[in-house]
C-alpha cells in the first residue's frame, strides 16, 4: 500500500526571501505514516491543482496575519506583520 503523500504549505521569511518549515511538522507526518511534501508559493491555480491531484492531504500551518484591509477591517496593535 502507497504511503498518503500530504502537501505542506510552507512558511515565509521576509529576511531571505525563502520558503522553510518547522522540522515537527515534516517529522508528524513522518510518524504518522505518510510522506511529507513541501509545496511551492505559485500563484498559478492549474498548478496549484496539479499538485493537490497527486496529494492524499493537505497541512497548512500558518504564518503571517492576513492583512485586515482584506476584509474591510483597521490594522490594530494586535496585528503582528501582514501578508497579502
Amino acid at each position: 500500500m502507497a504511503k498518503p503523500k500530504i502537501a505542506v504549505v510552507p512558511l515565509w521569511d521576509d529576511e531571505k526571501e525563502s520558503i522553510w518549515m518547522v522540522p515537527g511538522y515534516m517529522d508528524g507526518i513522518r510518524d504518522a505514516g505518510g510522506i511529507p511534501i513541501i509545496l511551492s508559493l505559485s500563484s498559478s491555480t492549474e498548478d496549484v491543482l496539479e499538485i493537490f491531484e497527486m496529494c492524499d492531504g493537505l497541512l497548512m500551518t500558518g504564518g503571517h496575519d492576513v492583512s485586515p484591509a482584506l476584509y474591510h477591517q483597521e490594522k490594530t496593535e494586535s496585528c503582528g506583520q501582514a501578508c497579502i
